[in-house]
């Protein structure tokens, strides 16, 4: 019996176990989010099952995890973190009674496992399995294997390329060229920036999303700069957008909120609204009729295929357009608060260790956080950035050997 165990014990301590569940849980997640599920409504069982395993898989391994860390000796910083991952791990749990939904915790828990990979290896793998998606869901549709579901935004027709809405395709695509941009430290060659930039032109015209073209259009100036060997003359410029930024990161969390709620007063946010193409519309209605709970609220949202329903006497289309605010909303005030201090502190660990790198990846997160899914899209690596900066904080508080590898 005990050999049974440590061999368990040793497969779950398995990389490759770890990221083959990883893509499984991935497929799960995202095969909900296509026309598969439109077409097939039976499929979805079958994605089920594998967010099924991703969850308690994941369950399993932050519990050996934790188990790990309770036969160790503490310092009082050690038991304070301990205590607030339970607590979070708590309030994700009363969310889960509520909505009845279970995949948001299943995400907490998988980056917490995750943390304790090196990052470039967790992001290569991520990256990697972004762009195959991009090709894979797009090319069934090409095939006709795969409905491509057509809405309309004025005069322009949009195609969802196989997913349930237009967008998804541009933020599993801009994620993919971030990730890239980061592991090749933008040294990038001009076919890299010629393709990078030209493929999200051609996903924008077909989707007519202009977020993430604009994006990855700025990563193209960057690799351009880096390629120039002219980026050094903004490295002062950028290490005070990068203090601001680590300093101010819970007012930007917020900033969001306080904008949609002053749409009510009307004015020039009615203009901005107009400029976001009503984003602010929406979330204000789903905020009039539902408004903010300590463990969140369930309710119906639209957006598959880009059907919308007008809830209030104000515009709105129950579907909350922004990272920060459906961690708000959805998830609620405590898991927000819990998640926004923890983030805070591992930015303020990322600072301190020089990790501008990953810092660049959180700002650029949490700016499509505001008006975008950002960090609560399947694929932000935000959240292991969060748990990896605690266990940097986590192991320096006992003088233990630091965790990032140069």
């Amino acid at each position: 019996m005990k050999n049974l165990l440590k061999k368990c014990y040793r497969l779950l301590n398995n990389e490759k176990l770890v990221f083959a569940i990883f893509i499984l849980y991935y497929i799960g997640r995202t095969g909900g989010n296509t026309s598969f599920v439109t077409q097939w409504p039976a499929t979805d069982k079958g994605f089920q099952v594998l967010r099924m395993l991703g969850f308690f898989f994941f369950g399993i391994e932050t519990v050996k995890l934790a188990i790990g860390y309770l036969k160790e000796k503490h310092t009082a910083m050690q038991m304070v973190l301990m205590l607030g991952f339970v607590l979070l791990l708590g309030a994700l749990g009363m969310n889960f009674i509520i909505q009845g939904a279970y995949t948001f915790l299943t995400d907490i828990m998988m980056a917490f496992v995750m943390s304790h990979i090196a990052l470039k290896k967790t992001i290569s793998v991520r990256m990697i399995v972004l762009f195959a998606t991009c090709m894979i869901v797009p090319l069934l549709s090409n095939f006709g294997l795969l409905e491509n579901l057509i809405t309309t935004r004025g005069d322009t027709m949009r195609y969802a390329l196989g997913f349930d809405y237009t967008t998804r395709i541009s933020g599993i695509y801009g994620f993919a060229t971030l990730y890239y941009c980061y592991l090749r430290k933008f040294k990038l060659t001009w076919r890299d920036i010629f393709m990078m930039v030209f493929s999200s032109l051609l996903i924008d015209f077909l989707t007519d999303t202009r977020t993430y073209f604009f994006l990855e259009l700025g990563f193209g100036v960057i690799a351009i700069l880096v390629k120039l060997h002219v980026v050094q003359k903004f490295k002062k410029a950028y290490l005070v957008i990068e203090s601001l930024f680590v300093n101010l990161f819970p007012i930007a969390t917020i900033a969001t909120l306080f904008i949609t709620v002053a749409y009510g007063q009307g004015g020039i946010f009615i203009k901005l609204d107009e400029i976001l193409t009503h984003r602010l519309a929406q979330v204000y209605a789903d905020l009039v009729n539902y408004g903010i709970h300590p463990f969140g609220v369930s309710f119906a949202q639209y957006g598959n295929g880009g059907a919308h329903a007008a809830i209030t006497s104000v515009f709105g289309s129950n579907y909350i357009d922004s990272g920060f605010l459906q961690l708000l909303i959805v998830r609620g005030l405590i898991p927000f608060a819990l998640i926004v201090l923890f983030t805070a502190i591992a930015l303020q660990q990322f600072y301190k260790h020089h990790m501008h790198q990953e810092l660049f990846v959180a700002l650029i997160i949490t700016l499509l956080s505001t008006f975008s899914g950002g960090l609560m899209s399947n694929e932000s690596v935000l959240f292991i950035f969060m748990f990896y900066g605690l266990r940097l904080l986590y192991t320096s508080s006992s003088r233990k050997e630091i965790l990032h590898e140069n």
